[in-house]
């Protein structure tokens, strides 16, 4: 998408979650810190879209920022001779995820098997993605609306990730 501005860049974001959260995890073959250094990105792209920004070539910028919050966080943990090969590595990484990116029919057989997964979800998880990424609902205006703490919205909408990722995985094992 070119040109994509504000809303655009968090919708664009949640909708390539995946890729990017596992390009983080590839850099940094940690999967708590890529969790962390994924939530970071995820305030940066919000930050950017709250000014306005405009961004012609959404995954390249987005790569840039997780490899920028990549080398940071070996920096704060004092690994630095990671961050020698980051470059590098980052090209690996970078080829890999285009050699392997999925087709239009298994991101259609994905996105059927996410709707038949959610389905199965209990109703209280359901209907929290639902306002989330449905009905594009902030965790405040969901606790709120729910008489939960904002903490207690993430972690159950964390456990329904969770929950709607191993379902879609194994689902699309069997299928192959």
């Amino acid at each position: 998408m070119t040109n994509a501005k504000g809303p655009d860049l968090v919708k664009l974001f949640l909708e390539r979650r995946d890729g990017v959260l596992g390009y983080v995890l590839a850099l940094t073959r940690d999967r708590a810190a890529a969790e962390e250094i994924f939530q970071e990105i995820g305030l940066a792209v919000v930050e950017e879209a709250g000014k306005g920004s405009a961004v012609e070539r959404f995954v390249p910028w987005v790569h840039e920022i997780a490899r920028r919050r990549v080398a940071e966080h070996f920096r704060k943990t004092a690994r630095r001779r990671e961050v020698a090969r980051l470059e590098s590595l980052d090209e690996v990484v970078g080829q890999a995820f285009e050699e392997n990116a999925c087709s239009a029919e298994e991101r259609g057989r994905r996105h059927d098997t996410l709707g038949e997964c959610l389905d199965e979800l209990p109703a209280t998880q359901r209907e929290m993605i639902e306002r989330r990424y449905r009905q594009e609902a902030t965790i405040p205006q969901i606790a709120r609306s729910m008489d939960w703490s904002e903490g207690a919205v993430k972690v159950a909408l964390w456990k329904a990730r969770r929950r709607l990722e191993g379902c879609v995985e194994s689902r699309m094992e069997e299928a192959e």
